[in-house]
């Protein structure tokens, strides 16, 4: 069960948003650490949120033992739920968490396909048709480096007995550097001119915020992987770090000079290697990523000129703004939220995501698509991946994961999902 509560905490918090229908609800359970309770108490604050107002509908307390089931209450309207919840007594009290729903009386969040702000600027396809065009004026220039020892996802230093690791290094958008990491079978040698005879499946797998995308070794399996570092992550600051820590705010106010139009085209450029690949099959490419590797995933297949064969996209980031800034209660939405509500800066900022959001993107998704989203998750929430599903065509296959009690993680439920998502349709 995850939850990011202290290790002393007397309770384990879950948080059920109710996206199959019915009324959201947390429930309360005491820790089986043993933790001294005697002075303590848990408030909770039910509220609804018309932004920027927020009305108290609710104040309890309760104790710390034993389990409570509380249903949040509502006005019977579709609006915004929240519940915050204290440890402690009188003016001494810690968060221990907070957590936004959308409630529906009729209908169900898993069907909904967003707000009716979430739409398309009038210029939205010439945008990102003019973005590939200038792309492909920056010559690739690919540059592939062996490594012997490398460090893999699991953050073991090893040397893998069933394939090469390669740095590549190729330029991109604007004619910046980027770095990946490119994983083959000890069958290929990239390096000899010699084409490989055989052709195998392969899968481009993107970072998460601010992550590097390290090796990741799935030769065994006979999977061609690619590990991608737009620019600001991992091996790529080398060439290029944006200005200010916050990488997500990097010229915000602008469409053409934001940072997610570039790191979107990073992602592009290092698929535009892997499809060149004598070694890889053409048809069985996939695309795989978690929070803004998400992100990345659902952007990269609903801009890619070639086909894909598989998506899946984790616990998804930068979808459904008009939305996500008010439902996020942690990570960077409230601070989205700060700027997407600005009185001066608001406009600008609402255009500028307007392009980059990956539910106005995900009508040109054509790929099978699986979507897992985490039912706790405050930094992404879940109605972030459900739109972005909802909204990529019918004719298209796709399927969402309903984890509950997972928050803002991959969880192993999770991985397990996605390989069966990518055997079925790479083919392996």
């Amino acid at each position: 069960m995850a939850n990011n509560l202290s290790s002393v905490s007397p309770v384990k918090l879950v948080f059920d948003p109710a996206v199959e229908g019915g009324t959201p609800y947390l429930i309360i359970e005491p820790n089986l650490q043993p933790v001294d309770t005697s002075h303590q108490s848990i408030r909770l604050t039910a509220y609804a949120l018309d932004p920027p107002e927020i009305i108290v509908l609710d104040t309890q307390e309760v104790p710390v033992t034993p389990t409570t089931k509380y249903i949040l209450p509502h006005r019977k309207k579709k609006e915004i739920l929240g519940i915050r919840v204290e440890l402690g007594n009188g003016s001494e009290r810690t968060v221990l968490g907070e957590w936004r729903a959308l409630y529906f009386p009729k209908g169900k969040l898993i069907n909904y396909r967003g707000s009716k702000l979430l739409k398309r600027p009038p210029d939205f396809k010439q945008f990102w048709v003019q973005t590939r065009a200038e792309l492909d004026s920056v010559p690739m220039e690919p540059e592939l480096t062996p490594i012997s020892d490398w460090v893999d996802y699991h953050q073991q230093k090893q040397t893998s007995q069933t394939g090469r690791c390669y740095r590549v290094k190729l330029n991109s958008f604007g004619g910046i550097p980027i770095v990946c990491y490119y994983m083959v079978p000890n069958e290929v040698n990239p390096l000899s001119g010699v084409p490989s005879k055989k052709k195998y499946p392969a899968i481009q797998i993107m970072p998460g915020w601010g992550a590097e995308e390290l090796p990741n070794d799935r030769t065994a399996q006979g999977i061609i992987t690619l590990s991608v570092n737009p620019r600001t992550h991992g091996p790529s600051k080398q060439y290029f770090t944006t200005p200010i820590d916050q990488h997500h705010l990097w010229n915000i106010t602008e469409p053409k000079e934001y940072y997610y139009r570039q790191a979107y085209m990073d992602c592009l450029r290092a698929l535009d290697f892997l499809v060149s690949r004598p070694e890889v099959d053409k048809h069985r490419i996939g695309l795989q990523g978690g929070s803004q590797g998400g992100a990345f995933a659902l952007a990269t297949a609903a801009l890619s000129p070639y086909p894909i064969a598989a998506v899946v996209s984790n616990v998804t980031y930068l979808s459904n703004f008009p939305d996500f800034v008010y439902v996020s209660t942690n990570g960077s939405g409230p601070t989205f939220g700060q700027f997407y509500t600005d009185p001066n800066l608001g406009d600008k900022v609402r255009r500028t995501l307007s392009y980059i959001d990956v539910a106005n993107l995900a009508p040109w998704i054509q790929s099978p698509t699986l979507v897992c989203v985490a039912l706790q998750d405050r930094v992404c929430p879940p109605v972030n991946g459900i739109v972005a599903l909802n909204r990529i065509p019918k004719t298209v296959p796709k399927r969402l994961v309903l984890v509950p009690g997972a928050d803002h993680e991959i969880t192993d439920f999770m991985r397990q999902e996605n390989e069966v998502w990518q055997k079925k349709y790479l083919k392996y």
